[in-house]
């Protein structure tokens, strides 16, 4: 376990103290990010977060907002390149739709990579006055064959007396009663813990009776009884949708075009220089990162393998250049390679 470490997505996803704790007790470290730049945390609990980052065992990434995702997760993963080393297994907990894009980033970039994907929490999940335990509708259960496989076995877990209490023997019980593979079974588990079935505390877990009551009586055969309606009713709000957009003011719209403009011209400055890249400069880059975890951290090391790679450069100027870029950095003992090579 010790050389595995989680990457938690806090988009969609709202983190509490327990799941930290939860974390931090099984994995070395915690690394978290949040696409929107920031995240909500109880004023009450600030101190034990405080503490968890200054000892290192959470780390906040920098993250980059951009059109594109691919950019935004370019940066994830150089920063994931200079902090872990590449023996490291990343355990990748998301609750975007585009986190396998994330996943499939890290894993080219050498590191072991695997994805738990859970649910998005809807905005008024926290409101008192709603449920406290939120199901999925019907449509999206039948839409969703993991969530067919959540349902199958509540349906069979609830006719056994005896019920697993470890998250190891979950994952087998997961694994004999719907014949999947260990992977698949860690995805269930995930979500039968966002789902609100099952509570984990440390490594024990206890089923939600009046949760599993839920899922076990909910009845899927009525949602098959009108497909064609159901259908029918989301054309028809697609439809509305685009003709409630014929009647807006053209000046809004004129506004709207603006701002956009003017968001794409603010990223468009920021990514201008990836095509105006030295040609030494490019070569440096692809025969660092193909260096992985043994680029030399002595800036005297690195100094004497570029003038053994490329003989008739001015070396120190490359030097001079990289650093000005961003490239590398020298905080005077050691060279750190930024994130922006992975970029580039």
């Amino acid at each position: 376990m010790h050389n595995k470490v989680v990457l938690l997505d806090l988009e969609n996803n709202v983190p509490t103290a327990q799941l930290f704790r939860d974390i931090i007790e099984h994995y070395r470290t915690l690394y978290i990010f949040n696409g929107l730049g920031q995240f909500q945390f109880p004023l009450t609990e600030l101190t034990e977060l405080a503490a968890w980052i200054s000892s290192g065992q959470i780390v906040v990434l920098d993250t980059l907002t951009a059109k594109e995702k691919e950019f935004e997760y370019a940066v994830l993963v150089g920063q994931l390149l200079a902090l872990i080393e590449l023996e490291t297994h990343i355990e990748v907990i998301s609750a975007q739709d585009t986190a396998p894009m994330l996943t499939d980033m890290i894993s080219a970039s050498g590191f072991q990579c695997s994805l738990i994907q859970i649910q998005a929490e809807p905005a008024q999940a926290q409101s008192k006055s709603k449920a406290k335990f939120s199901m999925p509708s019907t449509q999206a259960i039948l839409a969703n064959p993991q969530l067919l496989q959540i349902k199958k076995y509540c349906e069979i877990s609830s006719k056994n007396s005896g019920k697993p209490n470890t998250i190891a023997k979950l994952k087998n019980a997961l694994c004999n009663i719907l014949q999947v593979d260990a992977e698949q079974a860690t995805h269930l588990v995930g979500m039968l813990i966002n789902l609100k079935i099952v509570k984990c505390q440390d490594d024990q877990v206890s089923f939600r009776k009046k949760v599993l009551k839920q899922w076990v009586e909910l009845d899927l055969s009525e949602a098959n009884t009108l497909p064609t309606a159901t259908a029918s009713q989301a054309i028809l709000e697609k439809v509305d949708s685009i003709l409630s957009t014929l009647n807006i003011d053209p000046q809004k719209i004129l506004a709207e075009i603006e701002q956009q403009q003017s968001i794409e011209s603010v990223q468009s400055d920021l990514f201008k220089n990836f095509d105006q890249i030295d040609p030494v400069q490019m070569e440096v880059i692809r025969k660092l990162n193909a260096m992985k975890s043994e680029k030399p951290k002595d800036i005297y090391a690195l100094r004497d393998l570029l003038e053994e790679l490329f003989p008739k450069s001015d070396v120190r100027l490359l030097l001079k250049e990289m650093i000005e870029k961003g490239y590398i950095y020298w905080n005077g003992h050691a060279v750190i390679y930024s994130h922006e090579m992975f970029l580039n």
